[in-house]
């Protein structure tokens, strides 16, 4: 129906309004109604609507320019299509997320996991320099006299290694070399192996651990050496005393002493 010009149009007459009811937001002279289909209203007017109860409808009433009320009628179908239509909103919306990056993923997994941290390992030397005792064994009775002795710690902690070496008894202001090596000592100077090497093939003190030292007046020194890694795999077996302190470009320096460990 088409209203007639503001200049010539009657007055509205007022909205039809129910006891109890309100009129809705942003439509004069509307109110809301739940009625059963077959009984009447049978709920407390102004509680909300709930999906589940088939046998109400909403009834939307106005005054038109005539006084009667127009009636639209919203039941469970209409309900069940806006349900529907929300589902199909929300399951677009999952699919428009980008896809996830499996590098992202994965330095993510990588940066959740714990740190992985190796198990407190300690390693233990001590004893006099004795000839055919090869917990602490002499090959050179002119450079570690008689009565010389050393005792040697390796604490392995938190990723980290401390090793620490003292002597006793050798001769006075006197550079010794000294080194941990693969193998525990024996009757012969090259029974001990190699170098230990943390990273294998590299020859420094930052892989091998090196306890040069320079002794006091008494013939006594001490030496320490700090790593930034743990003690892991295969362990060093023997503390070699060497006849000179250690020269990176030259050969090592004879063997004269050595320590097992364990």
């Amino acid at each position: 129906m088409r209203l007639p010009t503001p200049a010539t149009a009657p007055r509205m007459p007022a909205s039809v309004r129910l006891p109890g009811r309100s009129p809705r937001p942003g439509y004069p002279g509307f109110v809301v109604e739940e009625k059963s289909a077959a009984h009447g209203p049978v709920r407390v007017p102004g509680q909300p609507l709930r999906a589940g109860y088939p046998g109400f409808v909403v009834v939307e009433k106005s005054a038109d320019l005539g006084g009667a009320a127009r009636e639209s009628v919203r039941g469970p179908g209409r309900l069940r299509a806006r349900v529907s239509a929300l589902m199909l909103v929300l399951a677009v919306a999952g699919c428009a997320q980008s896809p996830s990056d499996p590098a992202a993923d994965k330095d993510a997994a990588h940066s959740a996991s714990p740190s992985v941290v190796s198990a407190p390992t300690s390693l233990t030397g001590a004893g006099e320099f004795k000839r055919h005792a090869t917990a602490a064994i002499v090959y050179n009775r002119k450079l570690v006299p008689k009565g010389a002795q050393a005792s040697l710690t390796a604490e392995s902690t938190g990723g980290k290694t401390v090793t620490s070496l003292v002597v006793e008894g050798l001769l006075p202001d006197h550079r010794y070399g000294a080194h941990l090596h693969v193998a525990p000592c024996g009757t012969r100077p090259g029974d001990a192996g190699a170098h230990f090497q943390h990273i294998a093939g590299r020859a420094d003190a930052s892989s091998e651990v090196w306890l040069d030292l320079k002794t006091d007046d008494s013939g006594a020194g001490r030496a320490t050496a700090h790593h930034d890694w743990p003690l892991t795999g295969a362990m060093p077996r023997s503390l070699v005393l060497h006849a000179t302190a250690t020269a990176p470009s030259d050969p090592p320096a004879p063997r004269i002493a050595c320590l097992t460990l364990s």
